[in-house]
């Protein structure tokens, strides 16, 4: 007899999380109040008390008359549904939880989609908005459609080449559907051209979480963790992956070298930056030289000049999968 109860109340709430993912979240409400009035259930008060909650903020969210803007507000107010849902003793239902995270993001979606449409309908020059295909690209990761994720962010890609936020998010995107290698490579480019465009503490990968955990292992913290995380990326033999660079590319490099060591010895200040991302420019011309161009003199000359730049990670490195630097 228990157990006939008990999969009639998983049913239940199954119907009921399906509701609200399908965006009929006062019909939810009243499945949830029903079931509570059978019996006293824990989980359908939290789902009353949390579906109250976030109805009364999408009211005053819709309120503003503007489609990009709603979807906006209503990104941003899942932080704070999360939160009202932790401190109300709620957090233990994570099914209930993860069904109102869909609601809002499927929500947000559709606003940005109307705001794409609205775009395409008053522009005859084929318009695209990078940032608003960014945001569509982080719903369809939030609902769970990553393969649709990594569809908007390849096109996204097209149009910023070096953005390390979005490979950095086309990485986690390919992570998470098992494409290492090609997630390697993205991480790889993404922590190169300017680590301080990433949300480290919002990337989903497990690589990712386990580098900051090493970095942060060895005394670096806040907006040094991003500089430090390729180093220990290539150290431990984690961004292994890489491409041919184009020649516009190693100038660019060695240009961005040339700039960086003149303002190291000038400015102290900003020393704790600058220091692993040269040494992160060195290793991308060892890996060069070495690599692509078969020149291993050259790359060890390089290596010359991080080993008195930066001995310990010098060391490191030679210790690795650099032996031979």
């Amino acid at each position: 007899m228990f157990n006939v109860v008990y999969n009639f109340l998983v049913m239940n709430k199954v119907n009921g999380y399906g509701l609200i993912k399908s965006g009929k979240i006062t019909e939810a409400l009243k499945f949830f109040e029903n079931t509570l009035k059978d019996r006293v259930d824990e989980e359908s008060e939290c789902g009353i008390k949390i579906i109250k909650y976030v109805l009364s903020k999408v009211k005053r969210i819709r309120e503003v008359n503007d489609n990009h803007k709603i979807a906006d507000m209503l990104v941003m107010e899942w932080r704070n549904v999360l939160s009202w849902i932790n401190t109300n003793d709620c957090g233990k239902f994570p099914d209930l939880t993860e069904s109102i995270k869909y609601y809002i993001f499927l929500l947000a979606l559709k606003y940005y989609q109307a705001a794409i449409d609205s775009i395409l309908g008053n522009s005859s020059s084929g318009f695209v908005d990078i940032d608003l295909m960014v945001k569509v690209s982080k719903c369809y990761r939030e609902i769970g459609e990553v393969d649709k994720c990594i569809e908007v962010l390849e096109e996204v890609r097209g149009y910023r080449v070096y953005d390390s936020s979005v490979l950095s998010n086309l990485a986690d995107a390919y992570f998470e559907v098992g494409e290492i290698d090609r997630s390697k490579l993205f991480f790889r480019e993404a922590f190169f051209w300017d680590p301080q465009e990433i949300d480290v503490f919002d990337l989903k990968s497990m690589l990712i979480k386990g580098l900051i955990k090493i970095v942060v292992s060895h005394g670096y913290k806040g907006e040094e963790i991003n500089e430090w995380i390729p180093i220990y990326g290539v150290i431990e033999n984690l961004f292994d992956v890489r491409r041919e660079l184009l020649k516009e590319e190693v100038d660019m490099i060695l240009d961005r070298v040339r700039v960086m060591e003149a303002e190291y010895e000038r400015d102290r200040k900003w020393r704790n930056i600058l220091e692993p991302r040269l040494v992160n420019n060195y290793i991308w011309l060892i890996d060069y030289y070495a690599l692509q161009v078969g020149d291993y003199e050259l790359a060890r000359s390089v290596g010359k000049i991080l080993q008195k730049f930066s001995p310990n990670i010098h060391n490191k490195l030679k210790l690795g999968v650099y032996k031979w630097l």
